[in-house]
C-alpha cells in the first residue's frame, strides 16, 4: 500500500457555488521519489488511490481535475476513469509531439474534459487549444497587461476561462471583469471588504444557543427554550433522537426529553452544525462545505495527538472557522460571543496556542502545501496514511 497526501481545493462558478474540484496528491512521505520513474509511482498514487476511494466519493459527485503529465497522458490512464468525474488537466511542462496531440484528441472524441494548465498564449500551443475545453490562467503570476494580452488571443474560441490563485474579493471581482467564468483560491476564506452588516435576531438566537452550549454546566431547561424557538431546530432534533441510533423505550415528551437523550457531547456537535448551516443559509456552498470539513478533520488529526481530549473543541474550532466569511463580521467579535476556550480562540485568530500546530497542519494540508504538512506532521509524531486517512474520512463524512 502506498501512502499518500490527498487533498482537494474547489472551482468556483461565478456564482461561487462549486463546479469542480482539483485534487492535489503526492505520494510517500518524503519531497523525493527514491527510483527511476516518477511518472510510473503517480500513475500508481492515482490508481491505488482514486480507484479504491472512488472519485465521485472524494468529490462529493462533482468533477475531479487531476493533473497529468506527458507519460500519464501516453499510458491512456485517464481512461480508467468516467468522463463524467474525471476532468483531464494537462500540465503546462508537457512537451507537445503528435503522440500528445493523437491522445488528446482521443480522449476529447471520447467525451473527456480537456484543460490547460497555467496557459499563457504560445503559437505552438495552437493545436492543443483546438482541444481544449477550458483554460486555466494563474492569476497571481500574471500582471494586467499580460492577462489582456492572453485574453485577446482566447477570446471568439469555445474554451471556458479559468483564472486560479485568486486569493483576494479583489481579484475575485477583477477576474469577473475580465470575463472569466470559473475561479480557484481561498478569495472566499476572507470576508469581503463591505460596509458592515448588522447581525439579524435570528442569528443571535443561534449565537445564543451555541454560548449557550459552551458554559461549565449545560442548562437544559435554557436550552430547551431557545431550540423550541425555531420550528426547524426542533423537528431536526426530534428526526435525530427517533433514528436507529437512539434506540428508546419511551415516547419523546418535550424538547428538554430529547436535549437529555441527545446527551452532551452530541449535542454540542448536533447545535453547532445546525446553527452554522442556518447562519448561513444566503452564503455560497464553498465556505460551508470547508467548514465542516475542517471541523471532522482536526478532530480526527486530535485523536492521533495530545490533544484526543479536546477534540470536540477542536471540531467546533473549525465548524467556526469561517463564520467572519457566512456573516461578514470581524471573526474576533463572533468570537467574543461564542465564549469558546481562550486557547482556541487564539488557535482561529492568529493560529498559535496550545493546538496550533494541529490548526497549522489541517490549513497545510487542505493547501495541498506538502513541504509544510511534513514539517507539522514531524512535530506533532504523525504518519502520512493517518492523516490522509482523517482527510478522506472527512470530506466523505461532510455533506
Amino acid at each position: 500500500m502506498i501512502n499518500v497526501f490527498l487533498a482537494r481545493q474547489p472551482i468556483f462558478s461565478r456564482s461561487q457555488d462549486v463546479f469542480a474540484y482539483e485534487i492535489f496528491y503526492r505520494s510517500g512521505y518524503t519531497n523525493h521519489y527514491i527510483g527511476t520513474d516518477p511518472d510510473k509511482a503517480s500513475s500508481q498514487v492515482i490508481l491505488s488511490t482514486f480507484q479504491f476511494l472512488g472519485l465521485e466519493s472524494i468529490t462529493a459527485g462533482k468533477p475531479a481535475f487531476i493533473n497529468f503529465s506527458d507519460n500519464l497522458l501516453k499510458e491512456g490512464v485517464a481512461t480508467l476513469f468516467p468522463k463524467e468525474h474525471l476532468v483531464v488537466e494537462i500540465l503546462e511542462s508537457v512537451e507537445l509531439d503528435e503522440q500528445i496531440l493523437e491522445k488528446c484528441r482521443q480522449l476529447k472524441v471520447a467525451g473527456y474534459t480537456i484543460v490547460l494548465d497555467d496557459f499563457v498564449y504560445r503559437p505552438e500551443h495552437l493545436p492543443l487549444l483546438d482541444l481544449a475545453d477550458i483554460v486555466k490562467i494563474d492569476f497571481m503570476a500574471s500582471d494586467r497587461q499580460q492577462l489582456e494580452n492572453d485574453l485577446s488571443e482566447l477570446r471568439g474560441r469555445d474554451v471556458t476561462l479559468l483564472a486560479e490563485k485568486v486569493e483576494t474579493w479583489d481579484d475575485f471581482r477583477c477576474a469577473l471583469d475580465l470575463g472569466f467564468d470559473l475561479f480557484q483560491g481561498y478569495f472566499f476564506s476572507r470576508p469581503e471588504l463591505i460596509a458592515s452588516k448588522e447581525i439579524t435576531p435570528l442569528q443571535l438566537n443561534y449565537l445564543a444557543l451555541v454560548a449557550e452550549l459552551n458554559e461549565p454546566e449545560l442548562n437544559f431547561d435554557e436550552l430547551a427554550s431557545i431550540v423550541s424557538q425555531d420550528l426547524s431546530f426542533t423537528y431536526s432534533l426530534l428526526r435525530l433522537v427517533n433514528s436507529a441510533a437512539y434506540a428508546r423505550r419511551h415516547y419523546i415528551s418535550s424538547v428538554k426529553h430529547a436535549l437529555v437523550i441527545l446527551g452532551e457531547r452530541e449535542l454540542k456537535k448536533w447545535v453547532a452544525l445546525m446553527a452554522l448551516q442556518r447562519m448561513s443559509t444566503s452564503r455560497p456552498e464553498g465556505p460551508i462545505s470547508t467548514s465542516l470539513v475542517r471541523a471532522r478533520f482536526i478532530e480526527l488529526l486530535a485523536q492521533h495527538t495530545e490533544w484526543s481530549h479536546r477534540k470536540d473543541e477542536l471540531y467546533l474550532g473549525g465548524l467556526f472557522s469561517l463564520l467572519d466569511v457566512l456573516l461578514q463580521r470581524p471573526l474576533v467579535d463572533i468570537l467574543d460571543e461564542l465564549q469558546l476556550a481562550p486557547d482556541i480562540n487564539e488557535m482561529l485568530l492568529r493560529g498559535t496556542g496550545n493546538c496550533g500546530d494541529l490548526w497549522s497542519l489541517m490549513l497545510a494540508y487542505e493547501r495541498g502545501d506538502w513541504d509544510s504538512v511534513e514539517s507539522w506532521a514531524f512535530r506533532l509524531g504523525m504518519e502520512s496514511a493517518s492523516i490522509t486517512q482523517a482527510y478522506v474520512e472527512a470530506i466523505q463524512w461532510a455533506p
